[in-house]
C-alpha cells in the first residue's frame, strides 16, 4: 500500500497491524491520541547537495570553491531537521554517515551564516548571486526550504522535481548542477558504501579529484584498518574543505504499530518481522 493516508486509514480500522516510515508530522499526530506504539529510529541514510565542482554540466559558477562553500553557509540545516525532520534525526558534517568505519568527523564545517554566504559569492564574482537549476526526486518540503535558503543569500535556484529514474539518468551523463540526493550505504557501517561509491571517477563524481581517487583505492584495498582510516580521513577532509557535497542531515523512521505489538526499530532500516512479538 504506497499511500501513507490510505495506510493510516487501514490502521485505524484494524485492518493493519504495523507501517513504517510515516511522516514526523502523522507520527506526532498518531502518537497524541494514545491507540498506538510510535517508535522512532535513525537510519544510515543521510542527506545531500551534490555540486558540480567538475563542471560536467558546463561553465556555472558551481565549479568556483567559493560558490560551493557559499551554498554550505547558505543552508540552516538544524532548522530543517527541527522543523522537518525530527526524530533522531542530526545534522551531518562529513560525507559519510558519523558511525560507518573510517567516517572522519574532523572535516571542516560550515555553519549557517547568510552574511559569510553573500561574502564568499561577491569573493567569487558574484555580488549579486546567479541562477542555477536544482534537481530533486523526494521530500520536497526539504528541498523547497533549501530553496529558501539559497534565496536569501542572492542565489535563484529553480527546482526542478523529477522521477528518481529520469534524474539518475541525468546525473549519470553529467547533466545536472546543483541536485539533493540521498543515500543509505545498503546498511553497510563502512565509509566504501557511500564515500568511495561516489568519488572514484565514476558515474556519479561531480569532483573528479585525483587526490580523493589515489586515497579511496588505497583505503578500500587495505587490510590495516589504520591505513584505512589514514586514507579515508584525507579524502573526506578534502571533500569538505572543496565543499565537493554539502552534507545535510541523517534521516530516521517512524514505526507505527499496535500496542499488543512488540518492536524495537534497528538504525539500518531493515525491519526483521521475525523479532516482532505479540504481547502475552
Amino acid at each position: 500500500i504506497p499511500d501513507v493516508k490510505t495506510q493510516l486509514a487501514k490502521l485505524f480500522s484494524g485492518g493493519l497491524d504495523f507501517i513504517w516510515g510515516v511522516p514526523a508530522d502523522q507520527a506526532e499526530k498518531i502518537a497524541a491520541m494514545g491507540r498506538f506504539t510510535v517508535a522512532n529510529e535513525s537510519t544510515m541514510r543521510i542527506g545531500y547537495l551534490e555540486l558540480d565542482a567538475a563542471g560536467r554540466s558546463g561553465d556555472h559558477p558551481i565549479t568556483k570553491a567559493k560558490v560551493r562553500q557559499a551554498i554550505a553557509h547558505a543552508i540552516d540545516r538544524q532548522a530543517i531537521v527541527d522543523s522537518l525532520l525530527k526524530g533522531k534525526s542530526k545534522v551531518v558534517h562529513s560525507a559519510c554517515f558519523p558511525t560507518q568505519f573510517g567516517c572522519e568527523q574532523d572535516v571542516t564545517t560550515y555553519d549557517y551564516d547568510p552574511e559569510k554566504a553573500k561574502a564568499l559569492l561577491a569573493e567569487a564574482g558574484y555580488p549579486d548571486g546567479f541562477s542555477v537549476d536544482f534537481y530533486a526526486y523526494r521530500d520536497r518540503p526539504y528541498a523547497e526550504a533549501m530553496l529558501s535558503y539559497l534565496a536569501k543569500v542572492g542565489i535563484q535556484a529553480n527546482l526542478k522535481y523529477l522521477q528518481y529514474s529520469a534524474l539518475r539518468d541525468m546525473r549519470f551523463k553529467g547533466e545536472t548542477s546543483m541536485s539533493f540526493q540521498t543515500w543509505g550505504s545498503y546498511s553497510v557501517n563502512d565509509a566504501s558504501a557511500i564515500t568511495s561509491q561516489f568519488f572514484k571517477h565514476g558515474a556519479e563524481d561531480f569532483a573528479r579529484d585525483d587526490e580523493d581517487l589515489a586515497w579511496l583505492n588505497a583505503a578500500d584495498t587495505a587490510v590495516d584498518p589504520a591505513v584505512r582510516k589514514e586514507n579515508y580521513s584525507e579524502a573526506l577532509k578534502k571533500i569538505a574543505d572543496q565543499a565537493y557535497w554539502v552534507p545535510l542531515f541523517s534521516y530516521n523512521s517512524n514505526y507505527v504499530f499496535t500496542q499488543d505489538a512488540e518492536f524495537t526499530p534497528t538504525p539500518d532500516e531493515v525491519v526483521r518481522f521475525f523479532q516482532v512479538s505479540w504481547k502475552q
